[in-house]
């Protein structure tokens, strides 16, 4: 597909189905099996479930902000393009630089989550860094390579392993719901996480496992018709918050808060506690490593499109943006997320005390935040420029979605810890050299046509 101009473009695959499936496999990753481990040492039943709901609230808003950005500019890299006209080439820049590290780094770490699950059939995983490593290559570049030959054939396969996660899901909720005990809700991993003070440390853990709801408009210029583009994402969201909701109630009803709390994979354990089968406690581990393999998929495809929207631009080197000639797919922008990606696992897996891998996944969440508060932002400030006449009442009557919505961006961010928020920062100024030769070589560029 060409513009006007002769450039290649990319080509519009997506339908409603794999564009739904691009946001729900974004978001139903390995969070969401550790949730309740995390969510029992650090806060109890009720911080847990509430905190939950709150992040699902808050990004419901973010969703709507971005799908009403999406549906009015569908174009591929979502809030980098409505950075860039609201606030011009460098915030643009900072935006989608952070959510591009925040694609690869994440990645990887989803990765690892899955492969964790799968030593409870293949011990080797659990121990052998060299199988976990050569594992994690073959998910990695089975999906790059899938993605180079096209989004249709990534946006069917990412519908098929939706499908696949959800089918066990589902029997998880009827097992689990016939085994409720409602005095389990009651209980505590530890006196000094009781009552409502842990509300925060919920909210902010809670962050981690909805990120990816923006999967529709960051691929906004691969969807066949700009009204799937909210549909996809508001579905998407509510569907995955109800989901996490009552995942979390039943997995508190199932076990006492100090068992979660000490469990390495709470799903297994919890089934096996339910039916007494060992298989049992198998089949959620096979569970959460589908769910890895196609939250990995999904995003692989949104970082070699942010990257490809950021050299559009003129944010990042030119050859970035380079289109696959048979397949009109960014090959570029996907082999460099493989390449990045495959030394991010190396490090990773080899690291023996294991901080590494928890700290790039705290960073990648910091990453993706500056994402949603600038898109949020941006939303507000060119909806602004239509109100007419300007007001105080007809500002926030036009914006105040977008304000709540930036808002919990803001305070999710500070939920992450300072120390966080400052890795965050020096990400972003690592940055800052590409964008300098960019904008250095288009400027020359254009003295030299002159």
């Amino acid at each position: 597909m060409e513009d006007k101009g002769g450039k290649q473009k990319l080509k519009k695959e997506l339908g409603l189905w794999a564009t739904t499936a691009i946001v729900i496999g974004q978001m139903l990753g390995t969070g969401i099996f550790m949730a309740p481990q995390g969510l029992a040492e650090l806060a109890n039943p009720a911080a847990a479930v509430l905190g939950m709901a709150i992040a699902g609230g808050g990004t419901l808003l973010l969703a709507w902000t971005f799908s009403k950005m999406s549906e009015e500019n569908p174009v591929t890299g979502s809030a980098i393009v409505n950075t860039l006209d609201a606030f011009g080439p460098l915030p643009a820049f900072m935006v989608g630089w952070s959510y591009w590290c925040g694609c690869w780094v994440a990645n990887g770490a989803i990765i690892l989550g899955g492969i964790n699950y799968l030593s409870y059939f293949f011990p080797v995983f659990a121990t052998d860094g060299f199988a976990k490593y050569g594992l994690t290559l073959v998910v990695l570049w089975f999906y790059t390579l899938l993605d180079i030959k096209g989004v249709k054939e990534a946006g069917i396969m990412n519908l098929v392993v939706t499908i696949m996660k959800i089918l066990p899901i589902v029997i998880f909720i009827v097992i689990a719901a016939m085994n409720f005990d409602s005095k389990n809700l009651s209980t505590v991993s530890a006196a000094s996480v009781a009552g409502m003070k842990t509300l925060p440390v919920a909210i902010a853990y809670c962050l981690w496992s909805f990120i990816g709801f923006e999967g529709a408009c960051v691929n906004a210029g691969e969807v066949k018709d700009t009204s799937i583009i909210k549909k996809a994402t508001m579905f998407g969201t509510l569907a995955i918050a109800v989901i996490y909701i009552l995942l979390l109630i039943l997995a508190a009803g199932n076990m006492d808060q100090a068992s979660l709390a000490a469990s390495q994979s709470p799903f297994s354990d919890i089934m096996r506690k339910a039916t007494g089968a060992y298989w049992v406690g198998g089949f959620i581990s096979v569970m959460a490593f589908i769910s890895a393999f196609g939250c990995v998929g999904a995003w692989v495809n949104s970082a070699g499109r942010i990257a490809y929207s950021l050299s559009e631009y003129h944010l990042f080197p030119g050859p970035m943006a380079k289109i696959h000639k048979k397949y009109k797919t960014p090959v570029n922008g996907l082999v460099v997320n493989g390449v990045l990606m495959t030394i991010i696992m190396l490090l990773a897996y080899f690291n023996k005390q294991g901080s590494l891998y928890n700290f790039f996944l705290l960073l990648a969440t910091m990453a993706f935040l500056v994402f949603y508060a600038f898109g949020a932002a941006s939303e507000i400030v060119l909806s602004g420029k239509k109100i007419r006449p300007f007001n105080i009442w007809n500002f926030l009557k036009s914006s105040c979605i977008s304000l709540l919505a930036f808002a919990y961006s803001v305070y999710t961010i500070y939920g992450s810890g300072a120390d966080y928020v400052m890795y965050g920062f020096l990400l972003i100024l690592m940055g800052f050299p590409f964008f300098i030769y960019e904008k250095l070589k288009v400027e020359a560029d254009e003295e030299r046509l002159q």
